[in-house]
């Protein structure tokens, strides 16, 4: 009546025979198993490819889905897997694929290099990912400090709660705001992973190949014909010179220098490259060369401060004069960490202009 099955040869099962009915209940059984695992502490082994280890992330601080796909960062992938009912993100952190895992929207994140690394190099590859997502720095104290002196907040941050500003190579971060020109978030992110496809090949994740980003020099040998053949326009000029003068200027060497000099200086040396105006100096000196203090503004933000801060301005144009003002108006009222304050209002403006006019007129 029920059927029979025969478990034989595979490791996994006993050899036995016995109702179907039975074995459906327990293969369940182990497909919950499987899907539980990740969210235990694995004890960090010498290969990591099957395991996920804890990222340890403090709680409400890291929100993925808030942060990711935010626009600071183009190259994180995210997928879902139907065997387990999960959302996963996949991206490269150095040379190495690595896939994220969180429980609930701001809870435990747990990470799995796709290939076998060593106890150590799970251990870099944790720091690694820290210092991606800046969390020696509690934003949630933050949060406390920017409602105390701007109330709004205490409505835009259950919006935008774990969404964090990001600490990403300076190369990648300039290739990408270089692109970011007049340009929406999905077609940036088909350029930077044609951008991406001139470093090493690592390998592939479910439709998804990833690559090691290229060096300065490898991007040198791409033509202004290539990168417009793939649909880069006024940008592969930009693209090309810019390269070329930072190879001039010392390259990966000289961006990093820019991490010790003040962020007005920061601004300044950014701006001598080629297709560099002050809003992607701005972007890059916040998210790749930790000046949290800058003020990025594009459109989302200047129809916040029009809207929220700084009225007197309806009219004006956003000249670098005025991105200035706002930049010090922001500072004087946020401190130290403005910057945060600011992708917090960015990604709330985001997270808004997806719901309908209802709940949008009630965030704002």
């Amino acid at each position: 009546m029920f059927g029979w099955i025969w478990y034989g040869l595979d490791p996994k099962y006993p050899i036995r025979i016995f109702p179907l009915l039975y074995c459906r209940s327990y293969y369940k059984m182990e497909q919950h198993r499987k899907v539980r695992k990740p969210l235990k502490r694995q004890r960090i082994g010498t290969k990591a490819s099957s395991l996920w280890y804890p990222l340890d992330n403090p709680s409400m601080e890291l929100s993925l889905n808030k942060t990711l796909p935010s626009g600071q960062s183009f190259l994180w992938k995210r997928y879902w897997k139907e065997i387990d009912n999960q959302e996963y993100w996949l991206g490269v952190v150095d040379d190495t694929i690595v896939q994220l895992y969180q429980v609930g929207t701001l809870g435990p994140i747990y990470f799995q290099p796709v290939q076998s690394l060593s106890a150590t190099s799970i251990e870099h590859l944790k720091k690694r990912l820290s210092e991606l997502f800046n969390l020696h720095i509690s934003y949630s104290s933050l949060l406390e400090e920017f409602c105390k002196v701007d109330p709004r907040f205490e409505t835009v941050i259950k919006y935008t709660q774990g969404a964090r500003v990001l600490s990403l190579d300076p190369v990648e971060c300039l290739c990408g705001y270089l692109c970011s020109a007049n340009n929406n978030i999905q077609r940036i992110s088909k350029m930077m992973q044609h951008i991406a496809q001139h470093g090493d090949y690592i390998g592939q994740v479910e439709q998804h190949k990833f690559y090691r980003f290229p060096t300065l020099h490898r991007l040198q040998q791409v033509t202004e014909e290539d990168w417009r053949s793939h649909r880069f326009g006024y940008r592969a000029k930009y693209l090309v010179q810019c390269i070329d003068r930072l190879i001039q200027l010392g390259g990966m060497e000289w961006l990093l220098q820019l991490k010790q000099l003040d962020r007005e200086q920061v601004i300044s040396q950014l701006m001598q490259l080629p297709g560099i105006g002050h809003k992607v100096a701005s972007c890059i000196a916040l998210v790749s060369l930790g000046k949290h203090d800058e003020i990025p503004v594009d459109t989302h933000i200047w129809q916040v401060v029009l809207r929220s801060y700084l009225p007197q301005l309806q009219g004006k144009t956003l000249t670098e004069r005025i991105h200035r003002e706002i930049g010090e108006w922001f500072r004087g009222k946020f401190g130290a960490y403005a910057g945060w304050a600011h992708n917090t209002l960015f990604v709330g403006e985001l997270e808004t202009s997806r719901m309908g006019p209802r709940n949008k007129k009630e965030a704002s």
